[in-house]
């Protein structure tokens, strides 16, 4: 009975948070479209016939992993944030903490709707990226191994942010101010090991640059980072995020009156 009772829950949670994006597809899915389709048409067509190929690979190939991990991560950690913040504002999260369910299916419930909009967003930049490129997928399991890892993880460090944030503000700063330049600056749009020093050290620190190249590895083959390396990086910062998201759910912090 306990399973099925936890199985409607999540089944509840989950479609909300599906349906709340879906609603508003307009502004939560096609921009991460169109800025990667700008993206792609005028760096990866125009300027990469002058820079010529890069990394082994044509120049528009080569950007095109990073664009889909930046609509993956950009859409999966606002979506749980904004969720959850909406939940905290309207105070209808004291509904799903009263109701019969273990704070670790609500932060699954959460996640998961982050997850499937950061998923369906980068699907979305892959398949209109496939007439500007010339795509070959080397490793199937790798390369959706890694984007669901990586939106797992942003979609669980999403709740975070909304379980801490005070206005509507503090749900987008993260995600503006250090996950988008972090992205950009981790080798969207160059191999770092180009980069003079010291600079190629500071960007080797970048977690986002061993995202983007195990995900570019997956996708391309071609890569300085191991797929194996970035899976098990990112399945290790999943376990620990999660448990903090989970002990934030279970404590109350900042939700229970």
């Amino acid at each position: 009975m306990n399973i099925a009772l936890h199985w409607f829950a999540y089944r509840g949670l989950v479609v909300k948070q599906v349906r709340r994006f879906l609603r508003a597809w307009v502004q939560n899915l096609l921009p991460s479209v169109v800025t990667a389709t700008l993206f792609l048409v005028v760096f990866g067509h125009l300027v990469g016939r002058e820079l010529g190929g890069m990394g082994g690979v044509a120049y528009a190939d080569f950007i095109l992993p990073g664009l889909v991990m930046l609509a993956v991560i950009t859409n999966a950690y606002s979506n749980v944030t904004l969720a959850v913040y909406g939940a905290r504002l309207q105070r209808h999260i004291e509904e799903i903490l009263v109701a019969p369910m273990p704070a670790w299916l609500v932060v699954a419930g959460f996640a998961t709707g982050g997850l499937l909009r950061g998923l369906l967003a980068g699907a979305l930049v892959l398949a209109i990226a496939l007439p500007f490129t010339d795509l070959a997928l080397h490793h199937i399991g790798a390369t959706a191994g890694i984007a669901v890892l990586t939106a797992l993880l942003f979609s669980l460090a999403g709740l975070i942010n909304g379980v801490f944030a005070r206005s509507f503000d503090h749900t987008s700063v993260v995600n503006t101010f250090v996950l988008t330049p972090l992205i950009y600056l981790g080798g969207l749009f160059y191999p770092v090991s180009r980069l003079p020093e010291p600079w190629d050290t500071v960007a080797a620190a970048n977690p986002m640059h061993y995202i983007i190249e195990g995900f570019r590895h997956g996708l391309l083959g071609a890569s300085p980072v191991a797929w194996t390396t970035t899976f098990a990086v990112l399945a290790a910062a999943t376990v620990v995020v999660g448990w903090l998201a989970w002990y934030l759910v279970a404590r109350g912090v900042r939700i229970k009156a």
